[in-house]
């Protein structure tokens, strides 16, 4: 499934009601790849994780396909992202006792029976393309670089249509975020998965269709990698 994004006078609040952003018009087209990139505090994670339905205080139009996150419930926006999201976070939020495959198959839990083994072998697929330790070895023992990785490998198990990163390239090298980048932006292009990455990785906005500035709570303008 493919999942073009609309986003209309959207306001996110904190609970006591001061706002923390506001966007007034904003499209992303399947298979589309986005940037957001700003000073720290500027709300590039508040806009992201708004869009993976993590806000709990929001008004305005925010929509996938034909399903509004403004709309839903918060159990409705959860089996949302079961199914449609691979969202990786900045700090991982890995369980330390468990292995890499372990993580980074966790969709499992909540799939169909039909699903598990693609979702596994996806994982597997994933971890190993990444050059993560295989076996029973548990992440408390990783690097953050392997514990990024992982992080990575379970948002993509599932194949989910839409891609969100915050910082997905902060805690790698060189050459690994590269490869990272590689993938994510062919994987967008080739299965029109829709990717927006908050990053101030250079090599990772250069590669994408759109960057989107965000500032003082606002998106700003939007510019066009050269």
């Amino acid at each position: 499934m493919t999942l073009s994004l609309h986003v209309e006078d959207l306001s996110i609040t904190a609970p006591g009601g001061r706002v923390l952003l506001t966007a007034g018009r904003f499209f992303a087209a399947p298979g589309e790849t986005v940037g957001l990139r700003g000073p720290s505090g500027a709300g590039k994670s508040t806009f992201l994780y708004a869009l993976a339905g993590l806000q709990p205080h929001m008004s305005g139009r925010l929509s996938w396909g034909e399903t509004d996150l403004v709309r839903l419930n918060d159990g409705a926006r959860a089996g949302f992202r079961r199914q449609h999201v691979g969202l990786v976070f900045q700090d991982f939020l890995l369980f330390e006792e468990l292995s890499a495959l372990g993580n980074a198959t966790l969709a499992t839990a909540f799939a169909p029976p039909a699903a598990r083994r693609s979702i596994r072998e996806t994982a597997a697929e994933v971890l190993s393309r990444l050059k993560v330790p295989s076996g029973r070895r548990t992440v408390d023992s990783f690097s953050g670089g392997e514990r990024q990785r992982t992080a990575i490998a379970r948002a993509l198990a599932h194949r989910p249509s839409i891609i969100l990163a915050d910082e997905p390239t902060a805690s790698l090298d060189r050459d690994t975020a590269d490869l990272l980048i590689t993938d994510l932006i062919g994987l967008a292009r080739t299965e029109k998965k829709t990717l927006i990455a908050v990053s101030h990785d250079r090599h990772l906005l250069d590669c994408m269709d759109r960057v989107i500035d965000i500032a003082d709570g606002r998106l700003k303008t939007e510019v066009s990698p050269a």
